[in-house]
């Protein structure tokens, strides 16, 4: 099969993938905490060809063979911080994360620090919009102190300075190593190291940070990949076209 057909598939695949993570930044916009993707392009192999195909000769030249995506890279820069009436709302000015646990025992690290309070069965617990728990420094648990009166009336005492001094802030060696996941959540894993309490990390209550998407930036880059998939396109088409041409003739 012709190079050049091989070659636009590679580039199609490639600016179709790019595309996709582009979309998925922009489409979070609005999610707090949110840390868009960048993808990173790199070329394929490259063979060497000689005009005849036949032996070696001076007149050898190399050909490559389109383009991959090689990686994505998590885009740290600090977004800006939008103030909140809600005094369970928290940001970090800082690379630190929130520890949240879910109902199957499994933790997490988020940025998204819209948090609330709610009944478990047992107790109240602070925990996330997804009803994840979120944890202390010591990877509990916050339980919020309640009382019931004689006629069953719940009464939630909350200490809003002292959940603020019990919620733990963590980090990682490696920001860049972490996994992304569903629900605004990052995993922790061997190249971004454990995820260690920090206590000397702040936190701002009555904050939420903004996805740190730049809108202007991802449609621009936006258009290039449409373009270039567009030309990746028209390529292979016009190689299918030479093919077709070359088997008739023959």
């Amino acid at each position: 099969m012709s190079i050049s057909f091989l070659t636009a598939r590679t580039g199609l695949i490639a600016q179709q993938q790019g595309l996709n993570i582009y979309a998925n930044n922009i489409a979070n916009v609005n999610t707090v905490g949110f840390k868009p993707l960048r993808p990173s392009f790199a070329e394929c192999i490259y063979t060497l060809q000689t005009p005849d195909g036949g032996q070696p000769r001076r007149e050898q030249f190399q050909t490559g063979h389109g383009q991959y995506v090689m990686k994505t890279d998590f885009m740290w820069s600090e977004s800006s911080f939008v103030a909140s009436d809600q005094p369970l709302d928290f940001a970090l000015p800082n690379d630190g994360f929130f520890m949240t646990l879910d109902r199957n025992g499994n933790t997490f690290l988020t940025r998204d620090g819209a948090f609330g309070i709610s009944f478990t069965g047992e107790n109240w617990e602070l925990v996330n919009g997804f009803g994840d728990f979120v944890l202390d420094y010591d990877m509990n648990r916050i339980t919020v102190p309640f009382e019931v009166d004689a006629n069953g009336n719940v009464t939630v005492d909350i200490d809003y300075g002292e959940v603020e001094r019990m919620i733990g802030v963590f980090s990682v060696d490696n920001n860049w190593g972490l996994e992304q996941s569903a629900n605004n959540r990052f995993i922790v894993t061997d190249r971004s190291g454990a995820a260690v309490a920090n206590p000397e990390l702040d936190k701002v209550r009555c904050a939420l940070e903004m996805s740190a998407t730049d809108i202007a930036g991802d449609m621009v880059r936006i258009i290039e990949t449409q373009r270039s998939y567009q030309l990746n396109a028209r390529v292979l088409r016009i190689s299918d076209e030479l093919m077709t041409t070359i088997n008739n003739l023959r």
